[in-house]
């Protein structure tokens, strides 16, 4: 059995469902806005999902995926507190799944995308280059580093999605005081998305004029990356504990190859197309046994 949790309207999660359910594979969905009967309770033999009273025994999950949302206002506060401790509760039960159960990603190794910082020390150690970078208040220090680079851009540091913006020696930036900031040294060239379920990697080539092509017009191209570097990102999905990746590249002007960071929960849906190719994966990769050792 897989089990589901998040919301039928958040598409990822809910291709997922598509493909087990057309293979025959079963499943548990256990729906944000329909979970009224599902608890995690706690027991001397550990942690136990129940739902519409009935239990749910560990051995027989061979997958989880969690993408559970903050609904915040759409509910009222007494559902919101409920659903935020079954949240908890459902990510300390795929926490402690042992080993033989596949989950997308267990909640410790989600954490890393929540300070990008430290996430890019593995992505250094691993061999990707990583632009020059400066985290600071200080107005001054960051005004020097814009001026020594020409060009910056500047992104958050945690978890919470933010838009990539540039930076030029003219700009104002004295608001840096009041909230620590990330300044990196701008690189020109292509962009790539690389999203990595198990060892299989799904790579497309971004046409963008804009910095951050999310909030841009773009186009996407399916492509394939040099051995040397797809072999690279197994190795750092594997190092940040994931078993699904989006993972953000540049290949730059100057010959070598970025990485900006890893996305531990990505919405790859427009990258999938019609054929579904990346939740398939997901899917067989969620249902196909033991965790890599």
């Amino acid at each position: 059995m897989i089990v589901l949790h998040g919301l039928r309207t958040d598409t990822p999660l809910d291709d997922v469902r598509r493909v087990l359910a057309d293979r025959g594979t079963p499943y548990l969905f256990v729906d944000q806005a329909a979970c009224a009967d599902t608890v995690v309770r706690h027991t001397d033999d550990g942690l136990v999902l129940v739902v519409a009273g009935r239990e749910v025994p560990v051995g027989e999950v061979r997958g989880i995926y969690l993408r559970p949302y903050d609904l915040g206002d759409a509910v009222d506060a007494v559902e919101r507190v409920r659903l935020g401790r079954l949240a908890l509760d459902l990510r300390e039960w795929a926490e402690t799944a042992p080993p033989s159960v596949r989950v997308v990603n267990r909640p410790s190794a989600g954490l890393s995308n929540h300070s990008k910082p430290r996430q890019s020390r593995v992505i250094d150690a691993i061999g990707f280059a990583v632009p020059e970078t400066l985290l600071t208040t200080d107005p001054d220090a960051a005004a020097a580093f814009v001026a020594q680079h020409g060009r910056a851009i500047v992104k958050s540091i945690g978890g919470t999605r933010s838009i990539v913006r540039t930076v030029v020696p003219d700009d104002e930036l004295s608001a840096v005081r009041w909230c620590p900031t990330q300044l990196q040294r701008f690189v020109p060239g292509t962009e790539y998305r690389v999203h990595v379920v198990g060892e299989r990697l799904f790579t497309h080539r971004i046409r963008t004029e804009a910095v951050d092509y999310r909030y841009g017009g773009f186009g996407l191209e399916p492509d394939d990356l040099p051995e040397a570097v797809a072999q690279r990102c197994r190795a750092l999905t594997a190092a940040l504990g994931l078993e699904l990746a989006g993972i953000d590249l540049r290949f730059g002007d100057d010959g070598r190859w970025y990485c900006w960071e890893v996305n531990t929960s990505p919405a790859y849906t427009c990258f999938d197309g019609g054929d579904r190719v990346i939740a398939t994966a997901l899917a067989e990769h969620l249902a196909s046994g033991p965790v890599r050792g």
